[in-house]
């Protein structure tokens, strides 16, 4: 089942069994929401973690699960195409798809997530949110999983839910 709530997406933690990250190639704290969690998660230790465990660097639409320390929680993360890099939506859905055969394979029955590729990845929520949702539906029900996703604001939020009124 989908959930579409607005808001800071920490207030649903305790709700999940993981967190989605978008995170960079080089598994370190970033910008928006990627370095917020790397903080509440312990900065030092999740990034010690990640250079201990992964050599390399990540490849688009990789997914990569670490413990998330301090939030208590593990972390799905996933680097994603960048709008500017690739304007199709195609990898997005992947990339959506991706997290759920991962999320499927540890066992997680719920998930948290930001609307990942939005933000400073460039894609605009007006132009994503319909195909979000159609793909994020197909996969919970295919998956057998729960998804919250969280939006910055309500306006924003009820852009992702009028898709959802569609699908």
């Amino acid at each position: 089942m989908l959930q579409i709530k607005s808001g800071n997406v920490f207030e649903y933690i305790e709700q999940v069994d993981a967190i989605v990250n978008s995170n960079n190639k080089y598994m370190i704290s970033g910008s928006g929401m990627c370095g917020l969690l790397y903080k509440l998660a312990g900065k030092d230790e999740l990034e010690k973690f990640c250079k201990d465990n992964y050599s390399e660097l990540m490849k688009k639409n990789e997914v990569r699960i670490t413990p998330g320390f301090n939030i208590k929680k593990d972390i799905i993360h996933i680097y994603v195409p960048k709008y500017y890099e690739e304007v199709n939506v195609i990898s997005l859905i992947e990339s959506y798809k991706l997290i759920f055969e991962v999320a499927y394979e540890k066992g997680y029955k719920t998930i948290l997530s930001v609307s990942i590729g939005t933000g400073v990845h460039g894609y605009k929520h007006e132009e994503v949110a319909a195909i979000v949702i159609s793909i994020i539906n197909i996969l919970t029900k295919q998956f057998g999983i729960n998804f919250i996703l969280v939006l910055p604001t309500e306006d924003i939020a009820e852009i992702y839910i009028k898709s959802k009124m569609i699908d």
